[in-house]
Formats: structure tokens, sequence, C-alpha cells
């Protein structure tokens, strides 16, 4: 048997040159594909009580609006979320509304009543104060698998002088679940 080393080379080389083709030709299709994306809790929901509730101050008198900075008693109310999941610990909610000219802690009146605001805090202390773009979280108590975010509203002349007339404001809360 005879070997012919020339053929035997040539179809070495030949086969080193196409693998080295076809190794260059895989390469030139790589690709990159990037993968992203959130994982967020999933909502709560609003309890009915709570939505589209009434706040109603009732009759009040003039005369005690005429200071400046004079206001109503408070009114305690609360918006419960229930349903939530048992991996969600936090709610927050985010106040918005039309503020009162010149005081964005303050909501406008939209009613007939002049010079009059509505102020909405906390009912606790009754110090931290929700105008628009303001945030309240609470915690998710793990057992009900609920949370309520107590607040307490009251009518503010801010600058004194209330006329008279009637109240009419909204105030919406937009939540936001970890």
């Amino acid at each position: 048997m005879q070997i012919n080393v020339n053929r035997l080379s040539k179809n070495i080389f030949l086969a080193w040159l196409a693998l080295t083709f076809c190794a260059q030709g895989n390469a030139a299709n790589i690709i990159n594909i990037n993968v992203t994306g959130n994982i967020v809790a999933a909502p709560c929901m609003v309890d009915t009580g709570s939505v589209s509730q009434t706040v109603d101050f009732g009759q009040l008198l003039g005369t005690d609006l005429r200071m400046a900075g004079a206001a109503s008693a408070w009114q305690v109310f609360q918006v419960k979320v229930v349903n939530c999941p048992a991996a969600t610990y936090n709610a927050t909610a985010t106040f918005s509304g039309t503020p009162y000219p010149g005081d964005a802690t303050l909501y406008a009146n939209a009613g007939t009543a002049d010079n009059i605001a509505i102020q909405v805090a906390d009912s606790v202390t009754k110090t931290s104060i929700k105008g628009n773009g303001s945030s309240m979280s609470v915690n998710i108590d793990v057992p009900t698998h609920s949370a309520i975010f107590p607040l307490a509203g009251r009518v503010i002349a801010p600058g004194g002088n209330a006329g008279s007339g009637t109240i009419r404001s909204v105030m919406q809360m937009t939540f936001t679940y970890q």
C-alpha cells in the first residue's frame, strides 16, 4: 500500500481550511439577548366601604371661620385595603387633588363657600398633613391580609373671612404595594 503524502497533506489542509471558515462563520452569528423586568407585589383590593366615601362636615358657622387659620373640628375617616397577597407587607398611598391656591398642603373647595380649603392628616397625631403629592405608608396586618389608613379631615379658612355656601372637594389616593 502506498500513501501519497501530497494528497494526504492537501486533504488535511482543506479540512483545516473548512473548519476555520466554519468557525469564523459561527463567530459572526453570535448574538446577545438581554433580559430585563421587574417583580412587583400583587395589589390589595380597596374595601367597598372605603370607595367613594363622603366625609360630612355638616353645617358650620361662618363666624367660627372668620379668623385666618380658623378650622372646624376634625372628622375621622379611614380607608381600608383588604385581600392582600401573603407576600405583600406594606401599602403606600399617594394623595392627589386640586390644591388650594398658594398652599399645596390643602385641597381647594369646589363648592360655593369662599376662602375655605380642606385639610387632611393622619388621624392619630393630626400633624402629618396629607396634601397633594404627599404619601402615607402602613404595614399589612399578616393574619387579616389588610391595612387601614387612619385619616381625618377638617375645613380651614387659611386667610380667614370664610364665605357662606357649600363645601365640596375631592381627594384621590393611589396605592402601591411591597
